[in-house]
């Protein structure tokens, strides 16, 4: 290979390269990455910004609990949503919305003097919340899912140590859950 082949391909390659940047940086303006919580941009010819999914998250109204768990992930959402303001006088959507929560027995740790009592000396609260979310003025539904969420927990020899970690278990579960059904809530809204 003589010199000047050398040098072509030294040109050849850097204008492959300086064209593949020019191209890259082309896609990449396309894109827009910004917060989920941000103000929306202002939509060319409109008045101003749209309103923002924290605004929308305001406006969600929650059905009413069946039962102490489902009232534990609704308080938290309610908190989420409107930022302790409470439900909204006039909504704009509505939350559907069903929990489950299961006790799970993980393990069976026998103690040093051999305890065969055969109960469980851990256990896990497997909290699922299904949702659907319905704009109020034409009954459209903006978003469904269903968010799974665990809470581990001790349980030692003593009866009301034992209910006292469920209970515990289930109030971590249900503040997950709630967060987790915040964020999906979000999502659904930022579509619309």
């Amino acid at each position: 290979m003589s010199l000047p082949d050398y040098r072509s391909r030294v040109l050849s390659a850097k204008r492959f390269l300086s064209l593949g940047v020019v191209g890259l940086s082309l896609i990449a303006a396309g894109c827009q990455v910004r917060p989920l919580y941000s103000e929306a941009a202002p939509a060319i010819g409109s008045g101003g910004a749209s309103g923002s999914v924290r605004s929308k998250l305001s406006t969600v109204a929650i059905n009413q609990p069946g039962d102490r768990v489902t009232q534990e992930v609704r308080n938290h959402l309610i908190f989420l949503f409107a930022g302790g303001a409470g439900q909204p006088a006039s909504p704009a959507y509505n939350l559907q919305m069903v929990v489950y929560a299961r006790d799970l027995s993980l393990a069976l740790v026998q103690n040093a003097i051999n305890d065969k009592s055969g109960q469980p000396t851990a256990g896990s609260i497997r909290m699922t919340g299904n949702y659907v979310l319905t704009r109020v003025s034409d009954g459209q539904v903006v978003g469904r899912g269903t968010r799974i969420v665990t809470a581990d927990y001790d349980a030692p020899r003593q009866r009301f140590a034992v209910v006292r970690a469920q209970r515990d278990a289930n109030n971590r579960a249900a503040r997950e859950l709630a967060e987790a059904l915040n964020l999906s809530v979000a999502q659904d809204l930022a579509k619309f």
